[in-house]
């Protein structure tokens, strides 16, 4: 994909402010708004705001409210940018905690924004102080109308080269965290959503990327459990037990606890999200423990040096699952050191 500088999009500097809202939520045209200065990151294929140098022209004087409104003004402006640039008709609706970018309806985009309050509520309330809305600003989504649009936007935060996995939706933890997606029926982007909602209300944690992808499975799972139901899934309970057993081995087994195996193209990437899924389920049965655990969990070592409030060793969680084995995490292994996971 051929990438021009962004000034040939957009003009070096924008303005962005408050949302002036219509009946069914949709954001007003941008002359609605205050100025705030944007400035533009260069060599993309779509508008991206350099968030660093954002942050240095917040006014220092602001109060609490209003240093929120500034950022939900510039992830707007941001947005309806975005918006201009595809094919479509693109609009930007707001709800009490969310901003949306889509071609979707007006009926549906309500329905969508509704569930995403109604999730983000429900999360709150089942992680408890795990979960986190810490920061300024809406939360940004964007359901982008095809496959093609969603990839042209997440390819900005993947290498150039190289070999990734497929995905319906990510959440973007760099500079204004966002959560992206492609549009289906609410069926299919509600689940997305219970999922990379999960990943941004615990993304202040610095969590290995197995117990971050697991926290986002099993919300959706309690969710959604149809999903996860045994005549839903793509193998018989009984194969992926087999699947399991013939994967793992002392190799594999740290590019899991590195993240690095959820990055993977073959069948080791549904592995490392299923064995992520029972592993975090497990340790969650002892709740005051498993929730000292993951505030105290680092990637660094996939969570070793938390052990203390768990209550026993992680090893331990793979051993109950894949059976006797070289099951624990060694950093010193991971020889191209640690890894986000997809999200």
């Amino acid at each position: 994909m051929l990438k021009r500088l962004l000034s040939s999009l957009l003009p070096r500097s924008s303005t962005a402010a408050a949302a002036a809202l219509d009946a069914t939520g949709a954001i007003a045209t941008p002359e609605h708004f205050a100025a705030v200065p944007m400035p533009w990151r260069s060599g993309t294929t779509l508008p991206l705001p350099d968030w660093d140098r954002l942050a240095l022209q917040e006014p220092a004087d602001l109060t609490d409210a209003a240093r929120h409104d500034w950022w939900t003004a510039a992830a707007a402006h941001w947005l309806l940018a975005t918006g201009r640039e595809l094919a479509g008709d693109y609009r930007l609706r707001s709800s009490p905690d969310f901003l949306l970018l889509s071609s979707l309806a007006d009926r549906p985009a309500q329905v969508f924004l509704q569930f995403c309050q109604d999730v983000h509520r429900w999360i709150r309330r089942n992680l408890g102080d795990i979960a986190s809305d810490a920061g300024h600003g809406k939360h940004a989504v964007m359901v982008f109308a095809s496959e093609d649009d969603y990839y042209r936007y997440i390819s900005h935060y993947y290498p150039e080269e190289g070999e990734f996995a497929l995905s319906s939706g990510m959440f973007v933890n760099a500079g204004y965290g966002h959560f992206a997606m492609f549009e289906g029926g609410m069926a299919q982007m509600q689940p997305t959503v219970a999922h990379e909602l999960t990943h941004c209300l615990v993304s202040h944690l610095p969590i290995p990327a197995w117990l971050n992808e697991g926290l986002a499975t099993n919300t959706e799972a309690a969710l959604f459990p149809q999903l996860f139901a045994p005549s839903a899934q793509l193998y018989h309970p009984n194969e992926m037990v087999r699947k399991h057993a013939a994967f793992w081995n002392a190799d594999t087994i740290q590019e899991f606890w590195s993240g690095k195996s959820f990055l993977r193209t073959d069948e080791g990437n549904l592995l490392s999200y299923d064995l992520a899924r029972h592993l975090t389920g497990r340790a969650a049965r002892a709740e005051g423990r498993f929730r000292a655990f993951v505030r105290h969990a680092h990637q660094r070592d996939a969570g070793v040096g938390a052990e203390p409030q768990l209550g026993f060793r992680i090893a331990d969680l793979a051993t109950a699952m894949l059976g006797e084995g070289e099951w624990a995490p060694d950093s010193s292994r991971w020889r191209e050191g640690v890894e986000r996971g997809q999200f």
